[in-house]
């Protein structure tokens, strides 16, 4: 008993050595934005001889452009999610109930994807050529075409779902369509909220697939924002961190009310499949 209580004291104190070293730069983030150009450039953790709370933030959204990169972001955001959970979902469930060799082999195809970074060069001369480069169009090709983890997590859960479900419907006359969308896909619930959160923060953080294929700034999400705004402010550091902490409020707000759902839906799917 006392090596166990032993043993999480020691795990704990780890875990919140870990945690400090995720939020000391946080906190330093958020607190500079509230700080004067001087104090700012310092770039420490003390806290601001005189707060200037709304000041840096009026003028960095007069200045930043971040409500069009906000609609931007949610646009692309809210269209790549749907798109990832109807396209992954639909695509898991014919490739684990088919045991096809051709299905075998697309499974493998896609799951191959998690380990394959995605090429930038040879990604951009391709959309060149089909004319989608400096257009939104670009980002929801490419954000959708990485679907490898949505897939891998569909498909594990799927395997828990007894397919005498799928007879049951097809005796009762229900097609293939009747057949996912009214019976499977609400069973898919913890999976999908997982999905839905995961994909929602990769594709709002989003920079590297953005910054390549909007290089207009009527199209600037507000990733690009931030990296815009301090090329022209790079002087003001308690405007960028302002910046900062205004594009990663809505993905931390998020992230913070449907939390729980991320680790139930992965274990649901790991230990039923």
């Amino acid at each position: 008993m006392r090596r166990r209580k032993r043993y999480e004291a020691i795990l704990n104190t780890a875990l919140c050595f870990c945690a400090l070293i995720i939020l000391i730069p946080v906190f330093m983030v958020i607190i500079n934005s509230f700080k004067n150009q001087t104090e700012a450039a310092r770039m420490n953790l003390k806290l601001p001889t005189t707060w200037h709370i709304f000041e840096n933030y009026k003028e960095m959204i007069r200045e930043g452009g971040i409500f069009r990169g906000f609609l931007n972001s949610t646009i692309i955001t809210v269209i790549c999610v749907l798109l990832l959970i109807i396209l992954c979902s639909t695509m898991a469930f014919v490739l684990e109930r088919r045991k096809t060799f051709f299905s075998k082999l697309i499974h493998m195809t896609v799951v191959f994807g998690l380990v394959l970074p995605l090429q930038i060069i040879p990604t951009y001369f391709v959309c060149n050529f089909l004319h989608l480069t400096h257009e939104i169009a670009a980002v929801f090709v490419l954000i959708v075409a990485n679907m490898s983890f949505t897939v891998f997590l569909y498909t594990g859960f799927i395997k828990s779902i007894p397919i005498e479900i799928d007879e049951s419907a097809w005796i009762d006359g229900a097609s293939h369509t009747q057949l996912f969308f009214r019976i499977i896909f609400p069973l898919l619930q913890p999976v999908t909220v997982t999905a839905v959160i995961i994909n929602f923060m990769a594709v709002w953080n989003d920079f590297g697939i953005s910054i390549y294929f909007l290089n207009s700034a009527r199209n600037y999400t507000l990733p690009l924002t931030v990296y815009n705004f301090f090329g022209n402010h790079n002087s003001d550091w308690q405007l960028v961190f302002a910046n900062v902490v205004l594009s990663t409020l809505p993905v931390a707000i998020v992230y913070l009310i449907l939390q729980r759902h991320i680790i139930s839906g992965m274990t649901s799917g790991a230990v039923k499949g």
